[in-house]
């Protein structure tokens, strides 16, 4: 059965984050899925997201601007067993359980060991400025209906079954975690030894399905299997503050959403100013 995470961004990286999405050697062109979108390339994909959040009422320091949303399944599931058909099913099904007033664009990736559905979720609901976000009640509420809906229609979608809001019974939380930590961690440092920077490094680190997360807007550590592991204990003291951050991406993209938005206030103060001359007639 599937597994779903959702992990906030506190930063504008549509590109990166779309751009891994779409990646032409991990995804098929039949499997790529959009909700609120009319574009159909990267570029125009990135525009909209940016556009949709120039609608926000009150910006904030600590807003969060996008979701990487990810649905994976047992490995045992294969191509055979998870059919288009039944992608196409599930997708709709999540986006509707998610919230149909959202901007969407997702992508199945089959190059691993785990087929992976990955959704850029837009931080607002569609042209309202209003947030798009779950609260923890809502979130669990999305997965449970989610298991339902396929654990009821799928029937062959029977491993890995989650059973949410409870942690394995059998392990000790520091042995869970030292077992955990065994499989990925020669991953992880791999992906370091290769960076040229943060950006870059969370970038391999998706490449191998290991999304990070973020505490206060800073990326912290990585999910793993229903796990959050910081960097501070994968990697030496600090490794990962001591790497370059690159923010010509970031500030492009926050000058491009002002610069909307400036364009987007003044074209509704000029439809003011004739609704207002209309009346003064």
């Amino acid at each position: 059965m599937a597994i779903i995470k959702v992990l906030s961004r506190h930063s504008p990286t549509y590109s990166g984050l779309i751009n891994y999405i779409l990646n032409e050697s991990k995804v098929d062109k039949d499997e790529i899925y959009t909700h609120n979108l009319r574009s159909v390339d990267v570029t125009g994909y990135v525009r909209e997201f940016m556009e949709n959040e120039a609608f926000r009422r009150q910006p904030r320091s600590d807003q969060i601007y996008l979701f990487h949303e990810i649905i994976s399944f047992h490995a045992q599931e294969t191509d055979a067993v998870i059919t288009k058909d039944m992608i196409d099913d599930l997708v709709q099904t999540y986006i509707e359980l998610r919230g149909n007033t959202g901007v969407m664009l997702g992508a199945v990736h089959r190059d691993k060991e785990h087929i992976h559905i990955h959704f850029c979720s837009s931080g607002l609901h569609y042209r309202t400025g209003k947030s798009f976000g779950l609260s923890k009640a809502q979130l669990h509420q999305v997965k449970v209906q989610f298991q339902e809906y396929h654990k009821a229609r799928y029937t062959e979608l029977a491993m890995s079954a989650p059973k949410h809001g409870r942690g394995e019974q059998s392990l000790s939380h520091a042995e869970w975690h030292r077992r955990q930590r065994q499989q990925f961690n020669d991953v992880v440092r791999e992906c370091f030894s290769q960076a040229r920077s943060q950006q870059h490094f969370l970038e391999l680190l998706r490449d191998n399905n290991l999304p990070h997360y973020e505490r206060s807007g800073k990326p912290t550590g990585i999910e793993y299997d229903g796990g959050k592991f910081r960097f501070s204990r994968l990697l030496e003291d600090k490794q990962f503050d001591s790497l370059p951050v690159e923010r010509g991406a970031e500030e492009q993209a926050l000058a491009e959403i002002r610069a909307i938005r400036q364009r987007q206030q003044g074209r509704d103060q000029r439809d003011r100013d004739l609704d207002n001359s209309d009346i003064a007639r």
